[in-house]
């Protein structure tokens, strides 16, 4: 058998990052993630648009939720009961709940890949775990990684179930299959990370113009280092 990516997570010490007590082995993550926490611009971007768009009363549907600082800061302004993380890295689910405990959040992260239309979708599909964690995606990416399988529900269903108003997007990729498939009727907020390296800029703009196409305004004043920030008006 190989050696898998990514072994157990165990966190060997806690860095202060954004405010909160982040544990990190640093053994286990790549020196580029590590780098980028260390010196504070992890997520940094991403943080900068939620403080200028989110407000109390947004119930947050987030695909991506890697170690849960998104879901911290979020909950920090809707509150912990309105943010609903989905994340498909075992390695990561388990260090996003470490990381909630350890700054007092009780927020479940679910390990379910939401699609589109799901009577078209199989029940479970292929996630492929890359060595830099960041880099996982359900788009095989390049680079030494595994695959594993983790199970599907409906994308629309959440929405409902949940109330959600706005979406926190980070899948690498996934997210041009998502929302050329989903129906974002009741979505007023998205952030979303775009990934020209993973799909290619023709696919991503595409996806970028057919969610304006149905009444949202991409925000460039907000919007930098690909992470882009769009509302309805």
């Amino acid at each position: 058998m190989p050696e898998p990516v990514q072994k157990a997570f165990s966190p060997k010490e806690i860095i202060k990052l954004h405010g909160f007590d982040i544990g990190v082995d640093k053994e286990a993550i790549s020196p580029r993630i590590l780098r980028g926490m260390m010196r504070g611009w992890y997520e940094e971007q991403e943080l900068h648009i939620m403080k200028a768009m989110l407000e109390k009363g947004d119930r947050i549907l987030e695909l991506g939720s890697a170690t849960g600082l998104s879901s911290m800061w979020a909950a920090n302004i809707v509150g912990q009961e309105n943010i609903f993380p989905f994340e498909l890295n075992p390695y990561l689910v388990d260090w996003a709940h470490d990381n909630f405990s350890r700054n007092g959040f009780d927020i479940k992260v679910q390990q379910v890949a939401l699609a589109a239309t799901l009577q078209h979708a199989a029940p479970s599909i292929d996630f492929h775990i890359h060595e830099d964690f960041w880099a996982s995606s359900l788009v095989k990416p390049a680079g030494n990684h595994e695959t594993i399988q983790v199970p599907t529900a409906c994308f629309e269903d959440a929405v409902s179930t949940h109330n959600i108003n706005t979406l926190l997007i980070d899948i690498e990729g996934g997210e041009v299959d998502l929302f050329l498939k989903a129906d974002i009727t009741d979505i007023q907020k998205i952030i979303m990370e775009i990934h020209y390296d993973a799909v290619g800029k023709q696919a991503t703009n595409a996806m970028l113009q057919h969610i304006v196409a149905q009444g949202f305004f991409l925000d460039h004043t907000i919007s930098a280092n690909g992470v882009v920030a769009l509302y309805r008006m």
